[in-house]
């Protein structure tokens, strides 16, 4: 029995996709902190959403790298040979 041949534009578009949607709800959750952050009044708590926001922001780009990662791994068909075991 042969393995099945994957689609490779097929893969990269759905792994564009999920970065791409993934980003997408990063940033609203940015939007959603820095909202909670300007209708608050406790320190503490503004100090808090402006630190998580923050730490969400520097997530994006490593996102990006493991996408660029991904779609080289695509490229050079490791999921063909990895179907055939």
């Amino acid at each position: 029995m042969r393995p099945k041949s994957i689609d490779r534009k097929a893969e990269k578009r759905l792994a564009v996709r999920s970065v791409a949607i993934n980003t997408l709800l990063q940033l609203m959750t940015v939007g959603a902190l820095l909202y909670l952050r300007s209708v608050t009044r406790t320190d503490w708590l503004r100090s808090l959403a402006l630190i998580l926001a923050v730490i969400d922001l520097i997530t994006i780009p490593f996102t990006f790298a493991a996408l660029w990662q991904r779609v080289r791994e695509i490229e050079k068909g490791e999921l063909d040979e990895a179907r055939k075991y």
